[in-house]
């Protein structure tokens, strides 16, 4: 099983340290580092959420030339992702979180919009082959414009095609699957969707508007709709210790992609994709779960798609 995903490609370092005493120099508190883990972050840790899944990946992206980017290379090839990577003159983008105690203290943001140029560079590099599925992870960073889009869209005709669309959610007919999570289908609905049945209204009319296989809005703890050809769906989220909500919305576009790529129908692919974001959120970091942890058996249940 073959996937390609493009978008924009971080770096996220996890800073432990310790939190014992205020500033004498200003209000703040004085944070002792001890040490850093990397992992992949954005597009490469919807990647990572496939490699675990024994999915062959392929992943497409724009970094820096500098450190940053070659750690982010180093750390896809030792997880099994194979990186395709343009070079920037922007520096690779690149969250900090301070943790003391499993707790955060501070998040720093390196990070600059990637140019025009460097989106259509990354184009020149995809090679569209026997892709079980393409999935697109934009951040709005700068990587993926809506020339990605045509160009997925044209070019992987044969192949399952799914995106986390941001801004850039009106262009998204023409995909498999399109995943808003709830403040993305606001600013596209412009509504104020305060309860589960409005989001439900709101995900029937963009999956009416945008003429897609199905809009999946996910709303954190309050579970997904699932508006599909196959029907309506509510999968509600599982009740675990939320240690940190990071890379949950990657985990669930993941195992989405992976669920129908096997044969698996909207609601037990959603069903599926809950699970595993249960496990991320009661992880400290980006937790990509297995799929053994996800469903209880070393053995994934082939569909046959």
């Amino acid at each position: 099983m073959k996937v390609a995903v493009i978008g924009d490609v971080m770096l996220d370092e996890y800073a432990f340290g310790k939190v014992e005493r205020i500033s004498p120099e200003a209000p703040v508190p004085v944070f002792h580092y001890v040490s850093s883990k990397f992992l992949p972050g954005g597009a490469a840790n919807v990647a990572l959420n496939l490699a675990r899944l024994g999915v062959q990946v392929h992943l497409y992206g724009v970094v820096g030339d500098d450190p940053d980017g070659e750690e982010v290379e180093i750390l896809c090839e030792s997880v099994n992702i194979v990186p395709r990577f343009v070079k920037s003159k922007l520096r690779t983008l690149k969250k900090t979180r301070l943790l003391s105690k499993y707790h955060h203290v501070l998040r720093i943001d390196y990070e600059e919009r990637f140019l025009r140029e460097d989106a259509l560079n990354l184009l020149d590099i995809i090679r569209p082959d026997d892709y079980d599925a393409v999935v697109v992870s934009n951040y709005d960073k700068g990587t993926i414009v809506e020339e990605t889009l045509r160009f997925v869209k044209d070019s992987f005709s044969h192949s399952f095609k799914a995106i986390d669309p941001r801004s850039l959610f009106w262009k998204s007919s023409g995909f498999d699957m399109v995943k808003p999570n709830l403040s993305e289908l606001r600013r596209a609905m412009n509504m104020p969707l305060e309860d589960i049945d409005e989001v439900k209204e709101a995900t029937e009319m963009a999956h009416s508007r945008l003429g897609v296989g199905a809009v999946i809005s996910t709303m954190g703890d309050r579970g997904m709709w699932i508006v599909s050809d196959e029907g309506e769906f509510y999968v509600p989220a599982l009740k675990r210790e939320v240690i940190d909500i990071t890379g949950a919305g990657d985990t669930v576009l993941a195992w989405l992609v992976w669920a129908r790529i096997n044969g698996y129908p909207w609601k037990e692919a959603g069903e599926m994709a809950a699970k595993a974001a249960a496990l991320t959120v009661s992880h400290l970091g980006a937790y990509a779960p297995t799929y053994n942890e996800v469903v209880g058996t070393d053995t994934p249940d082939y569909r046959g798609a």
